[in-house]
């Protein structure tokens, strides 16, 4: 476990993440442009690349109804409705959230994004006495909210290593004290799960232990009505609060908070600052999160989630069938292939784009200095021959990357 007194000055982060950050753009892996993008590929510099790098992992963005949905809502209330939630809400927010119950099985409140639920509900569920602790890979938005907490020790714990939780919840909670454990349901980065079984157990073990759910990146592909694998989970527990995502794969924009109860759900919207004094999530966007939540609770829903479930096991196949490490071992529509540096990223990389497809370097600050790497995913868009085709250019990419690392002799690039 790291102690909360061994961080970084803030100083020293931003030097880090300005460091690494320019040095991906210089590279001209990161900071690019995009010109025409139709789900299956994207135009980047003028050059149309297959699309590898994308989270709209059901590929809904391009669908009829959803866009549709957007101009209905553009023409009933203009391109915004400038209004605070608090005094007056489009009538779309209700349907919004009568869907979205119905998708979830449970108490939900959709917010402006999925970071600005966090920074509501956070604040306002823990409270003085309580302690936080938050895994060291929850997505960074998390540790932007937990940092919001006063007067509350905030931890960061090693990545799902939960007997070293168990031991701290174990010792924080010996007294009467709340403790709330923040993660991810799946990890934007390894694309790997968090252990539900054990923190259901953890759970029955510990009545003082609450959890708090990032789910973002499996909301829409995973769980009965895409309502994401931390509800499929832990769905209905009285301590167990989850944020889905309405970008990504749901294709809409906004987040949705599944809380306990009515009550809570009540509390959070009166006393969570972004929900007092942040804009709402506007009309071409309510439209078509309405038109998506519609869609998630259609029968014939499952049948987009089992295609993409198809195009994944055939991507693993692919994968192990030229030999390329992943990070993680979980079926996620998320890739991490970790890498010796930066230096062999950025290689591949371009090389990848030379070749004609677009994939993520992920380096600091989204992953930690020592660990990284090449995140690609698979989506809807894609079909088994680009795959085959893609992960070929990934393992010859990668290897020349290695192979001239190595021929220069630069330790740093090696």
């Amino acid at each position: 476990m790291d102690s909360p007194r061994f961080r970084f000055a803030p100083s020293r982060i931003i030097d880090s993440a300005n460091r690494f950050v320019s040095e991906a753009a210089d590279a001209g892996v990161i900071m690019n442009r995009a010109g025409h993008y139709d789900g299956s590929s994207v135009e980047v510099d003028g050059r149309a690349l297959r699309n590898f790098g994308s989270c709209s992992y059901l590929g809904l963005e391009m669908r009829d109804d959803l866009r549709e949905a957007a101009c209905e809502a553009t023409r009933r209330y203009g391109t915004q409705f400038s209004f605070s939630r608090a005094y007056l809400e489009n009538a779309l927010y209700r349907e919004l959230e009568e869907q979205l119950t119905a998708m979830t099985d449970g108490h939900v409140l959709v917010a402006p994004s999925t970071t600005l639920g966090h920074i509501a509900a956070l604040p306002v569920l823990v409270r003085e006495g309580d302690a936080v602790l938050i895994d060291q890979f929850a997505h960074a938005s998390l540790h932007t909210a937990a940092a919001l907490l006063r007067d509350v020790p905030v931890e960061r714990v090693r990545h799902n290593q939960l007997d070293r939780l168990e031991r701290r919840v174990a010792e924080l909670s010996a007294g009467g004290r709340r403790v709330f454990y923040v993660c991810d349901g799946v990890y934007s980065m390894r694309g790997d799960f968090a252990p539900f079984a054990k923190l259901r157990a953890l759970l029955d073990a510990y009545p003082a232990l609450h959890l708090y759910v990032d789910d973002a990146h499996s909301t829409s592909w995973a769980g009965a009505r895409g309502r994401g694998a931390a509800l499929a989970a832990l769905g209905g527990h009285p301590r167990v609060v989850v944020a889905l995502s309405l970008n990504k794969a749901f294709s809409a924009a906004g987040g949705c908070l599944v809380l306990p109860d009515a009550d809570t759900v009540r509390l959070v919207r009166r006393c969570g600052g972004p929900m007092l004094f942040s804009g709402p999530i506007q009309p071409p966007m309510l439209g078509a999160a309405v038109a998506s939540a519609r869609l998630h609770n259609d029968p014939w829903f499952a049948g987009l989630q089992n295609e993409l479930a198809a195009l994944i096991d055939h991507a693993w196949q692919a994968v192990g069938r030229r030999e390329i490490p992943l990070a993680g071992k979980d079926r996620t529509p998320i890739f991490m292939v970790p890498c010796d540096s930066t230096g062999i990223v950025f290689r591949t990389v371009n090389r990848l784009r030379d070749l004609g497809f677009y994939v993520c370097p992920s380096v600091f600050p989204a992953v930690p200095v020592n660990q990284p790497g090449i995140r690609f995913t698979i989506t809807r868009h894609n079909d088994r021959a680009g795959i085959d085709a893609f992960i070929d250019a990934l393992a010859d990419a990668l290897a020349a990357a290695i192979d001239e690392a190595r021929t220069r002799g630069d330790s740093r690039a090696a």
